[in-house]
C-alpha cells in the first residue's frame, strides 16, 4: 500500500490540475458528470458557494434557501427516490438520481465545493418506524464505520522515525512504506470506501448505516480539497447524542473548528405543524453560532385552520394514529400534530369525505400552494411526510451562513398563511 503523508488535517496534497484545454462542451460535461461541468473550473469572485446536498428529497432544503432566505448557492441535490427528484426538479432545483452510495466524493468536479448538506432517512431512528438504530450493537457498529471514515480518508498520526513511539515498526505500513519521508503527520487513506461501508451488511437495517455518510463525504471532501466551509445535517430528534458526539469527535478530529447539535420544532418557529429535528452544524475554521438559531422575538403561533383558511372548530381524525392526548384526532385551531404519509388518509371528523389536497398537507410543513409534487398521491405524501421543512431549513442555513434569517421567515410565514379560501368555497380534495 502506497500512502501519502499528510502535514495537517485537510492538507492532503490535492492532485494536479486538470488538463481542461481544447475539450468540447461535449466532453467537458462527460468528464464532469454527473455533476455540473462549470464544476470542473474553480468558482469566480462573487460567484455563490457549491453544494452538494445528499438525500435531497423533494426541495426542502432548496426552498428555504431560495424562497425564504432569498440566498443563492449552488446547489446540487443527490437523490434516489425518483418521485422525488421529479418534484424537486419541476420546481427547478437540480437532481441527481442516484444512491448516496454508488457516487465518489473525490471526483474532481467536487474539488472547490464548500458546503455540504446530509439528510439521510430517519425511519430506523423515528417513533414512526421500527427504531432498529437504537439497539446497542448496530450502534456499536455504526460507530465503528465513523472510525473508519477517518481511518480511509486522514488515516492515522505517526509521530517522526525517530521518535520510537512506533512499538510494531517490523510490521508498521509507515514505517515501511519507502515512499515515507520519515517527519510526523497523517499517514492518509487506509482503507478503501467500501471497507468502511462493509459492517452495515451486518446491522438489522441498512439505512442505519446512511447516517455514516455525513462523515464519508465530510471528511473526504476535507481531505482530498481542504475547501469545504461548512455541513448541516437534519435527523430524527430520536438520534441517540451518542451518535451525534460521535459525528462531531471525528469531525474535531479532523481539524473541524466547530461541530454543535441542537433538536429545534419548527412549530416555535410559526409552522402550522410540529416537526421536532435534530440538527447538527459544523465550520471548518468558524466556531458556529448556536445563538443564532433564537429568533430576536418569539415567532408567531400558527393555528392548522388559519394556515389552511378553515372554519373554527374543526378536528381531524388521523385513522387510529394515537398522535396526541385526544387519541385519534386533533384540533384544528392549534398546530397540526406532525405531518407523515399516513396524512392521505386523515379527515374531518365530523366528514369522512373531507380529507387533505396535497396542498394542504403541504402548506402544513412550508410550502407554498401549487408546489409541483409529482408521483402517486402516496408518493406524494410520502415526500411531505420526510421533507425538511423550508421555514427550518433557512433558519439553519442563514444561522450557519451568518445571514439574518428572522425577517426573511416571518415575511414567508405571512405570505403562504393568509388564507386563500373561506368556508363558503368550495375546497377541491383529492380521493383519500
Amino acid at each position: 500500500m502506497s500512502l501519502t503523508r499528510l502535514d495537517t488535517a485537510g492538507a492532503l496534497g490535492v492532485p494536479d490540475d486538470l488538463d481542461l484545454s481544447g475539450k468540447t462542451p461535449e466532453e467537458l460535461a462527460e468528464i464532469a458528470a454527473p455533476w455540473p461541468a462549470h464544476w470542473l473550473y474553480p468558482p469566480k469572485p462573487g460567484d455563490p458557494d457549491r453544494v452538494v446536498n445528499l438525500f435531497a428529497g423533494p426541495g426542502g432544503w432548496d426552498v428555504g434557501v431560495r424562497d425564504v432566505l432569498q440566498h443563492e448557492l449552488d446547489i446540487v441535490g443527490v437523490e434516489m427516490h425518483k418521485g422525488a427528484s421529479a418534484t424537486a426538479c419541476a420546481a427547478g432545483f437540480r437532481r441527481i438520481t442516484a444512491d448516496v452510495r454508488s457516487l465518489n466524493p473525490k471526483h474532481p468536479a467536487l474539488r472547490w465545493v464548500r458546503g455540504l448538506i446530509v439528510s439521510a432517512p430517519c425511519q430506523c431512528w423515528s417513533p414512526a418506524g421500527k427504531r432498529a438504530g437504537l439497539d446497542p450493537r448496530n450502534q456499536e457498529l455504526l460507530l465503528d464505520i465513523f472510525t473508519a471514515a477517518f481511518e480511509a480518508t486522514f488515516g492515522h498520526w505517526h509521530d517522526s522515525a525517530d521518535c520510537g513511539a512506533c512499538e510494531v515498526e517490523d510490521i508498521c505500513l509507515i514505517c515501511n512504506n519507502p515512499d515515507w519521508d520519515g517527519y510526523a503527520g497523517f499517514t492518509g487513506p487506509l482503507l478503501t470506501l467500501d471497507e468502511v461501508r462493509a459492517p452495515i451488511a451486518d446491522m438489522t437495517d441498512e439505512r442505519i448505516g446512511l447516517v455514516a455518510e455525513v462523515l464519508i463525504w465530510a471528511l473526504t471532501l476535507t481531505a482530498q480539497w481542504d475547501n469545504l466551509r461548512w455541513l448541516a445535517m437534519e435527523q430524527s430528534s430520536a438520534l441517540p447524542e451518542l451518535i451525534l458526539d460521535g459525528l462531531r469527535e471525528e469531525l474535531w478530529s479532523a481539524d473541524w473548528c466547530s461541530a454543535e447539535y441542537r433538536v429545534l420544532d419548527a412549530v416555535d418557529y410559526g409552522l402550522a405543524s410540529r416537526r421536532k429535528r435534530v440538527f447538527l452544524m459544523a465550520a471548518r475554521h468558524a466556531y458556529v453560532d448556536m445563538d443564532a438559531l433564537t429568533p430576536k422575538a418569539p415567532m408567531p403561533a400558527t393555528a392548522a385552520a388559519q394556515a389552511l383558511g378553515w372554519p373554527e372548530g374543526i378536528r381531524v381524525n388521523t385513522r387510529g394514529v394515537r398522535k396526541t392526548a385526544g387519541g385519534n384526532c386533533w384540533s384544528a385551531d392549534k398546530p397540526a400534530t406532525g405531518i407523515t404519509s399516513k396524512i392521505r388518509g386523515w379527515y374531518w371528523e365530523h366528514d369522512k369525505d373531507r380529507t387533505f389536497s396535497l396542498d394542504e398537507a403541504a402548506l402544513l410543513v412550508g410550502f407554498r400552494p401549487g408546489y409541483p409534487w409529482t408521483g402517486s398521491r402516496s408518493s406524494c405524501t410520502q415526500q411531505i411526510g420526510d421533507v425538511v421543512a423550508p421555514p427550518m431549513s433557512a433558519v439553519v442555513i442563514g444561522s450557519l451562513l451568518s445571514r439574518h434569517w428572522e425577517d426573511h421567515l416571518r415575511r414567508y410565514l405571512a405570505d403562504i398563511y393568509t388564507p386563500t379560501l373561506t368556508p363558503a368555497e368550495p375546497v377541491h380534495v383529492l380521493a383519500a
